[in-house]
């Protein structure tokens, strides 16, 4: 299973393509830098309530860097904790931060969101 997987991304490393199943799905894709990006997506959403769960990867081009979010959806409202750990041309990354998304403001039947986010994060 294990070449199978290894020989399709081989052979389509250039081609953009997603796979969806049920409650989320898989990417594959490449960024502006030629690397490859692989991406995880999961989760469900009944009314505006429940969550979604998003892990990265990125390797090529001296790069290999990973990044995972998680929310919680409660009422229309997103928040959760996001975290990422690579190591670039220019050194090592590590960060992390919450991100809260208040319910959109209804203005003159415009919808603006507002939110806070708390950032940590240190390169070395």
């Amino acid at each position: 299973m294990k070449f199978v997987i290894l020989a399709v991304l081989l052979f389509t490393s250039g081609q953009s393509f997603k796979i969806p199943f049920g409650f989320g799905g898989i990417s594959v894709d490449r960024t502006q830098n030629n690397e490859l990006a692989l991406g995880i997506q999961r989760g469900v959403n009944v009314l505006g309530n429940g969550y979604e769960r998003n892990t990265g990867l990125t390797i090529g081009n001296g790069t290999f860097s990973t990044s995972e979010a998680a929310d919680v959806l409660v009422g229309g409202t997103r928040s959760g904790p996001r975290s990422s750990l690579g190591l670039t041309k220019d050194g090592f990354n590590i960060g992390g931060n919450v991100a809260v998304q208040t319910k959109p403001k209804n203005l003159h039947g415009v919808e603006e969101y507002t939110g806070n986010t708390r950032m940590l994060h240190d390169e070395f």
